[in-house]
C-alpha cells in the first residue's frame, strides 16, 4: 500500500468524524429554529439603522446625524404614541420657506430631545406653543411670529454650534434660542465622557477651537458599544431569520444594558456637582467655551441671543421628600448648580440666561402635578410631558416679551 493510500485509510475515519459532528450541529440548530418557532419565541431585532423608515439616519457630515427631510414615522418610545414628520429642511417643525416673509419675527431654537420634542405631538411642543404665546406679545405689534425647532434628539452643545453655522442661518432669524440640558449636553460635548462618538467634537488648542471630526470614518455599527451587538456585523437577513440568532443577540443587548446603566449612573449625576475629576472640569469648560462660541456668531451677525437652562426631572419634583431623598443619595448640595453655572457665564459674556427649573419647581410642587414624564415611563422623570411643555413655553415667551419690551423701551430712549 502506498504512502497516499495510507494517508487517505487514516484521514477517512477523521473525515467521517468530522462530518457526523457539523451533521449533527446542524440538526441541532435546525430542531433548535423549529422548536422556538413552534413556541413562538422570538427577539424582534431593533430597526436597521440604514433602513429608509427611519426618521434618523447617520448622513450628515457637519453634525453626524440628522433627522431626513420629509421623513414621516411613529413615536413609540417614551412619551405618547404619535406620528411624527419632518418638514422639508429636516427640522420637526411644519413646513417654513427659507426666505424669512414679510412682517415676521422669525426666533431660531436649538437644542436636543427636549427642544425637538418628539414625546409629544407636535402641537403641544414648546416650540409650537411659544410661537402662539408670542403671537399675543404687544411689544412684537402684530407681527407674524415663527419659531423654528431646530432641535434633534441626542445633539449637543458641538452639534447645536454645527447646526448654528451650517442651518440656521439661511432662515435669517431675529433671535436665535439655545436651550441648554444639563442631564447630558456636558457629557456629550467631552469624548472621554461620551459612549456615542457619532459626533464632532472640540478643543481648545493655543487659544483657537479645532474641530475633531473623526465620527465620519466610523460605520453605524462603530458608533456606540453599548447599543450594538457582535452579531449586527452578520448579514441582516441571517438575523431576520433565525431564531436562535436573534436570542443570542437579546442576551448579549441585555448584558450591554446593564453595564450602561452601572457604567453611567454615576456619570448621569455629576453634572449636578462641582466637577468631581479632570474629566468634568474639562468637559465643564468645553461647554460653557462652545456656548460662549455659539453667542460670539450670532453677535457677529447682527441677532439676538438667549439661552434657557432646561430642567431636569428630579429638579422639579413635585414632591420635596423626593427632592431631599435623591439629594442625600447621591450627596447633591444644590439641585441648581449647573444652572446657576451657566448664569454665571452668561454674568461674564454678557449674554441672557434664564433659569427654567426654578420656577417650574413651583409650578409642579403647587399643582402637586409632575412636567417630566409618561405613563409609558418612569413616573415624574425623563422628558417634558404636555404640561412641561406647556409651562416652559409660558415662562420662555414671557420672558421673551420682556426682553424685546425692553429692547424697545431702550431705543426709544435713545432716540434724540
Amino acid at each position: 500500500m502506498s504512502t497516499g493510500e495510507k494517508m487517505i485509510k487514516k484521514l477517512k475515519p477523521l473525515a467521517i468524524n468530522l462530518g457526523l459532528v457539523c451533521g449533527s450541529f446542524i440538526f441541532a440548530i435546525l430542531i433548535g429554529e423549529i422548536g422556538l418557532r413552534l413556541a413562538g419565541i422570538e427577539a424582534p431585532l431593533p430597526p436597521d439603522p440604514e433602513s429608509e423608515t427611519l426618521a434618523y439616519r447617520v448622513d450628515d457630515p457637519h453634525r453626524g446625524w440628522a433627522p431626513r427631510a420629509n421623513a414621516v414615522t411613529v413615536w413609540a418610545g417614551e412619551g405618547e404614541r404619535t406620528g411624527v414628520q419632518m418638514n422639508s429642511s429636516g427640522m420637526r417643525d411644519q413646513e417654513r420657506t427659507v426666505n424669512k416673509p414679510e412682517n415676521t419675527y422669525r426666533i431660531a431654537f436649538l437644542g436636543d430631545s427636549f427642544v425637538e420634542a418628539i414625546h409629544v405631538p407636535l402641537e403641544y411642543t414648546a416650540a409650537a406653543i411659544m410661537e402662539q404665546k408670542l403671537a399675543e406679545c404687544s411689544a412684537l405689534n402684530g407681527k407674524n411670529v415663527e419659531v423654528l425647532n431646530f432641535g434633534v434628539q441626542g445633539y449637543g452643545t458641538a452639534q447645536e454650534l454645527m447646526t448654528l453655522r451650517h442651518h440656521v442661518w439661511q432662515f435669517s432669524p431675529d433671535l436665535v434660542l439655545l436651550g441648554f440640558y444639563p442631564g447630558n449636553d456636558i457629557r456629550n460635548n467631552y469624548k472621554p465622557l461620551e459612549h456615542d462618538h457619532f459626533r464632532p467634537y472640540f478643543t481648545l488648542e493655543n487659544g483657537q477651537w479645532v474641530i475633531d471630526n473623526s465620527f465620519k470614518d466610523l460605520t453605524q455599527l462603530e458608533r456606540d458599544y453599548y447599543s450594538t451587538s457582535r452579531l449586527d456585523y452578520l448579514p441582516r437577513w441571517l438575523l431576520e431569520n433565525s431564531r436562535i440568532l436573534q436570542l443570542i443577540r437579546q442576551a448579549e443587548a441585555t448584558a450591554k444594558q446593564r453595564q450602561f446603566e452601572q457604567d453611567y449612573e454615576q456619570t448621569n449625576i455629576n453634572f449636578y456637582k462641582e466637577p468631581p475629576d479632570e474629566n468634568w472640569e474639562e468637559a465643564w469648560n468645553i461647554t460653557e467655551g462652545l456656548i460662549s462660541l455659539i453667542q460670539d456668531e450670532v453677535k457677529q451677525q447682527g441677532v439676538d441671543f438667549m439661552v434657557f437652562t432646561i430642567s431636569d426631572s428630579y429638579q422639579v419634583h413635585p414632591k420635596l421628600d423626593k427632592r431631599q431623598e435623591f439629594m442625600e443619595k447621591y450627596d447633591i448640595q444644590d439641585l441648581f448648580y449647573p444652572d446657576k453655572r451657566i448664569q454665571a457665564l452668561g454674568e461674564r459674556e454678557d449674554f441672557t440666561v434664564f433659569r427654567l427649573a426654578e420656577p417650574l419647581q413651583q409650578v409642579a410642587e403647587e399643582k402637586g402635578e409632575c412636567l417630566h414624564g409618561f405613563e409609558n415611563a418612569y413616573p415624574c422623570e425623563g422628558h417634558w410631558n404636555r404640561d412641561g411643555n406647556r409651562v416652559a413655553a409660558e415662562l420662555m415667551s414671557n420672558q421673551i416679551c420682556q426682553r424685546i419690551t425692553s429692547q424697545q423701551v431702550q431705543k426709544t430712549n435713545q432716540t434724540p
